[in-house]
Order: structure tokens, then sequence, then C-alpha cells
């Protein structure tokens, strides 16, 4: 194969990668502002679901731009309905999580529904007017630089780090954990708010039931495997993107069927994830005494 002619197959592949794994960059950044103070966060997925629907309805009534205010105001909420539910309430972070991942798939279904006056499957919304991928793809390689600045270069970062180490320590060393643990897990909401906006708004431009896919459990997934730094989870994103992007370009074009085809990535990433086995912040999932 010649140089033009490989050029002509990776470049858009490449280009696919990136497209695919921007939410996950997004969420991903989302999971390590959670999981750096110490909260497990497998709720990304139920963030990410109610990001896209409020961003699509929100979308068409006033305009895409609207509908990603609305996508990460409601992600910043969801974020911090987990922090009340595993701080206040002291309930298990995974039993907090699966709670707030159901009640996104379930409530979004039924608001689909009701909304949009249709009852039968397939159920799907569509918006007219959409952003640009380039932005989305931009502003998340951009708050990857961002984000690890911030988090081994400046205070709040060695806050963020030292809550998700020890918080005791770090309380009896006069830091507010209380205050950096409501930053991190709003920000976690609005960035996968954000993700969940990039796939309504931008990527697709519709919302249909379950939309996100298990993206969310993917982006987890790539904070695991990056050791829960920005840089290395972006690395690890556009790994699954890439390995998202080239299932679909398979498809058709070898004898595989397409439901192993689509479980590329998913496969990849428990292997990953297994393999590596990294070691998460010393207070991660601790319970407050």
């Amino acid at each position: 194969m010649s140089g033009p002619e490989l050029a002509g197959l990776l470049l858009p592949l490449g280009v696919a990668a990136l497209r695919q794994a921007t939410p996950l960059v997004l969420a991903g950044l989302g999971g390590i502002c959670s999981e750096r103070v110490g909260i497990v966060n497998i709720a990304l997925e139920g963030m990410m679901l109610a990001g896209a629907f409020t961003g699509l309805v929100a979308g068409r009534l006033a305009g895409p731009l609207v509908g990603v205010l609305a996508a990460v105001t409601v992600g910043m909420l969801v974020g911090l309905t987990h922090l009340w539910a595993t701080r206040k309430l002291r309930l298990n972070h995974i039993v907090s999580g699966v709670a707030i991942n159901l009640l996104a798939l379930h409530s979004t279904t039924f608001l689909l529904r009701r909304l949009f006056n249709q009852a039968d499957p397939p159920v799907e919304a569509r918006i007219e007017s959409m952003l640009p991928t380039s932005l989305f793809t931009g502003v998340a390689l951009a708050l990857v630089l961002v984000f690890h600045l911030v988090l081994y270069y400046t205070p709040l970062g060695l806050r963020i780090r030292a809550v998700g180490e020890s918080e005791a320590s770090t309380r009896m060393a006069g830091v507010d954990t209380a205050r950096v643990k409501m930053l991190g897990l709003a920000a976690s909401g609005v960035l996968a708010g954000l993700a969940g906006a990039y796939l309504s708004l931008a990527q697709v431009g519709r919302f249909s039931d379950d939309m996100v896919s298990g993206r969310g459990f993917i982006a987890l997934a790539a904070v695991v495997c990056g050791r829960w730094t920005p840089l290395g989870m972006a690395a690890a994103s556009l790994a699954f993107g890439a390995l998202d992007a080239l299932q679909f370009h398979l498809q058709g074009s070898v004898a595989l069927p397409g439901e192993l085809l689509r479980s590329i990535p998913y496969i990849a990433t428990v292997v990953a994830a297994m393999a590596l086995r990294p070691r998460p912040p010393a207070d991660l999932g601790r319970q407050e005494e």
C-alpha cells in the first residue's frame, strides 16, 4: 500500500477516533474530579444521560448553546446529589451511583415518551441546529492540559490530591475538606453533563433511549487505566476511541458478526483494567466515620 493510500485510510480513522474519544475525555475528567477527592463515581453514566436529554430538550426550545448550559447545570445537580447521598446519607458510593444511573435511565425514557408523544419504541427526539464536534473536541483537549496544570502545579490541586489520599490528615492541616469535595463533585457533574451534551447536540443531533450506551463506564475505566491523571486518562480515552472507530470501520468489510465488533471497546476496557491494576487514591470510597 502506497503512502497516499495509507494516509487516506488512517486520516479518516484518526478523525473518527478523536470524535469517539471526546465524550470519554470530558467524562473522564469528571471522574478524576470526583475520585481524586475520594468519591467513587460510577454515576458518570447517569450524569451523561441526564445532560444529553436536558441539553436536547433545552436546545430544541432555545438553541444549542442554551442546551449546553442546561446540560452542565443538570449534570452539576446530579453530581451534588451523589455527594449528598454519600456524605449526608452515608450511602455506599457504588449503591448511590447505581441508583443515579437507574433513575437517569428510566426518568429520561419516561420523559422522552411523555414530552414527544411517542408511545412505542424506537423513540427518539431530534434537534435541527447542531454544534460542531470540533468545538467540543478542542475544549476537551484544552481542559486536559488545564486540569494537569491545576492538579500538579497549584495549591488547589495539592488540596484535591491530599483529600483523596487522607481526608482526616488534610482536615487536621486546616483544609476545608467538605468544600473541596463539593467542588470536586460539582465539577464532575458539569463535565459529565458536557459530555452528554456533546452526544445529543453535536455528534448525533438526537436523543434516544440509553443513548450513552456504557460510555460513562468506559470513561471511568479510562480514569483507572490512566492512573487518575488527566494525561493518562486522555491517552486511554483516545485508545478506546480508536477501537470504537475501528469497529465501525470493520463492519461490513470483515466476516464477523456486528455484535462481536461492537463489543471490541468494552472487551478492551475490561482487559486493560485487569492488566494494569493501578493504585487508586488511598481514601477512595472511604465512608466518613
